[in-house]
């Protein structure tokens, strides 16, 4: 039942004038002062019995007492309103009521408490920012003077939303100094959400910080990150240097503590496979690029000093039945077996429930867990970049989607990708206001998107109505947030400014990393600019030594072929680390295809980077890569 505000003025408010009547009442409540106030109790009102007309009777009292009093006494007696509109489901107006406040004067405990209110109400509003804001209020520079409950309180919170608007550094911040708040059976829980977030940073921002800290524990967990994140690829460097690190710094809290996946570390240097077979269509480009993809990675590590596993290769080019083929491989002393690459084969391992050996398909069964828990699945899934595509949209606030994608192709690859984004989208709550797909003519199939033949007949319409002609602007349907473009290089440099020219050029676009080349062209992408996308960080990435090395061993002359590289690469890369996966909760690998996390149906799941073309050039937003 919709409550109202009982006030001085005594009628019945609609929803409008319930609003128009609580806005008039706190600019009362703000201008008015007096020297008298009634006595309340020193606590906030216990509601937890009472009913909805004993509630309104309670925060009556309160705006009434609220409207004479002056600071601190007012603010201890609004705040104490704003618990009540909350009881009564009033979200909005107790956050209206918080909003007029002034807090400079009054006590910090009082203020904390304003304000972690502010941020709870913003919080569940999908107001993050906000909420954030609030918590970093000077008033809160006094935090240590606060008890320590309340100081938990506050950093722990603030951890919270800095990790919800991407600021991992000052989430770790914040609960490096929770630490030694808390009591001693919540602090490995804490330090495993440190380390997920110091690991998301690159290896150069957290050597930095290393280099520039003074104290203690914060120096002695930037050290620690360090070693997790830069040598990830060379596990014998990654002992060492843990070896290490442990003896300088045996009395940090980190060193009691340990995260789970360094406490790995030396198990699975020790557990890692001897010998690897290798199960690909060598006859194939895709199976080509793979193994110089996986060589490549074997020989830089073999340079630089780490232990390698011995490789043996079986093409599976011809083969009718799997399972011969990986028996050998068996019977050959393989510990380990990375592949197969065709569905048909990993179909056939996917309903075996007695594999012998871990195995590490690259490909994998969409929905469907093996028979078998050495059986993992990883693939350059086109389902899950338009997942990754949906959630980012919906992370940016959109909610109506426009769809244009390529008609009859050859295969379903594209249509998997669009079929895939209409579902999760759905999921997630949102709408399909337009679809189309395009062939050559892509003005007319834009035009159709984007409702301008309706504006050309509205206008027709009008004139015939006035039997003379109009002058008229063309107009394009309001109800899109952003478009969802799959396509090619050269039909999206096409498309892009086709939108522009049809009065779309404000609507964002999320395009498929199909949309990429994987080289920079900055003369001809710059139809591109502004289309948003995420790929493989090894495409977006020129800084990347292994990459210099691999490219020039093996070059690759466009994005298929890179991304297939990027493959081989993490294939190499996750060999060692599939049980730290498995048996550390939230564990992930930055590799070349990706974030890398071992997700349902024992997928390795693979998060994107994301980019945004600007002068003709993919600009990455900031990662951790």
């Amino acid at each position: 039942m919709k409550t109202q505000l009982k006030l001085p003025i005594f009628f019945h408010t609609s929803d409008l004038l319930e609003k128009l009547v609580i806005a008039g009442l706190i600019i009362l409540l703000t201008a008015c002062t007096s020297t008298s106030v009634p006595n309340l109790p020193t606590s906030s009102p216990d509601f937890s019995g009472n009913q909805i007309d004993e509630n309104e009777e309670i925060l009556q009292a309160l705006l009434t007492q609220g409207a004479v009093a002056v600071s601190p006494e007012k603010e201890r007696i609004l705040y104490q309103a704003s618990q009540v509109l909350m009881n009564l489901e009033r979200d909005d107006d107790a956050l209206l009521l918080l909003e007029t406040l002034e807090l400079g004067s009054t006590p910090l405990p009082l203020a904390a408490e304003i304000l972690l209110l502010k941020a709870r109400l913003y919080s569940a509003g999908g107001q993050p920012q906000p909420a954030l804001q609030a918590l970093t209020s000077e008033r809160l520079n006094q935090l240590p003077m606060l008890s320590e409950a309340t100081q938990l309180s506050i950093r722990m919170y603030r951890a919270d939303l800095y990790s919800d608007v991407g600021q991992q550094l000052e989430n770790a911040m914040e609960r490096i100094q929770i630490d030694q708040l808390l009591p001693l059976n919540l602090v490995p829980l804490n330090h495993e959400q440190i380390w997920k977030a110091l690991i998301s940073l690159s290896p150069e921002q957290l050597i930095n910080l290393f280099e520039a800290e003074r104290r203690f524990e914060f120096q002695g967990w930037f050290e620690l990150a360090v070693i997790g994140k830069a040598y990830q690829n060379n596990l014998d460097r990654q002992v060492v240097e843990l070896g290490r690190w442990r003896n300088a710094w045996n009395r940090h809290p980190a060193a009691v503590y340990l995260p789970q996946a360094m406490q790995m570390v030396e198990t699975m240097a020790e557990e890692r496979p001897d010998t690897i077979a290798l199960l690909l269509p060598l006859n194939t480009l895709p199976g080509t690029v793979i193994r110089n993809a996986f060589l490549s990675a074997y020989y830089d590590v073999m340079q630089i000093g780490g232990k390698v596993p011995l490789i043996r290769f079986y093409n599976t080019s011809a083969t009718s039945d799997i399972l011969i083929e990986y028996g050998q491989a068996v019977a050959d002393g393989a510990q380990m077996i990375i592949g197969p690459l065709d569905k048909q084969h990993v179909s056939r391992l996917h309903n075996e429930r007695d594999l012998p050996v871990p195995t590490l398909a690259l490909n994998n069964i969409e929905g469907s867990s093996p028979l078998s828990n050495n059986l993992y699945q990883f693939s350059l899934s086109p389902e899950n970049e338009a997942v990754q595509i949906a959630e980012r949209a919906w992370r940016d606030g959109h909610r109506y989607a426009a769809i244009l994608s390529p008609a009859g192709t050859s295969d379903d690859f594209y249509q998997r990708k669009r079929n895939s984004f209409i579902d999760h989208w759905l999921t997630l709550g949102g709408q399909i206001v337009a679809l189309e797909e395009y062939r050559e003519d892509y003005t007319g199939i834009v035009e159709t998107l984007l409702d301008i033949d309706e504006s050309e007949a509205r206008k027709d319409r009008l004139a015939d109505l006035i039997d003379e002609d109009v002058a008229f602007t063309q107009r394009r349907r309001q109800d899109i947030d952003f478009i969802f473009l799959i396509a090619e290089p050269g039909p999206a440099r096409q498309i892009n400014p086709t939108l522009a020219y049809l009065y779309a050029g404000d609507i964002p676009v999320y395009a498929s990393q199909d949309v990429y080349s994987g080289i920079p062209r900055p003369l001809v992408d710059n139809d591109l600019n502004g289309i948003l996308f995420g790929d493989s960080p090894w495409l977006l990435n020129f800084n990347d030594e292994l990459k210099t090395k691999a490219t020039s061993l093996f070059p690759q002359t466009n994005a298929l072929t890179l991304r297939l590289q990027a493959f081989g690469i993490d294939a190499f890369r996750l060999y060692p680390r599939l049980r730290q996966l498995e048996d550390v909760p939230d564990s992930q690998i930055y590799g070349a295809t990706g974030l890398l996390k071992l997700g349902a149906n024992r997928n390795i799941i693979r998060e994107l980077n994301w980019a945004k073309v600007a002068d003709g050039l993919a600009q990455v937003e900031s990662s951790g890569q």
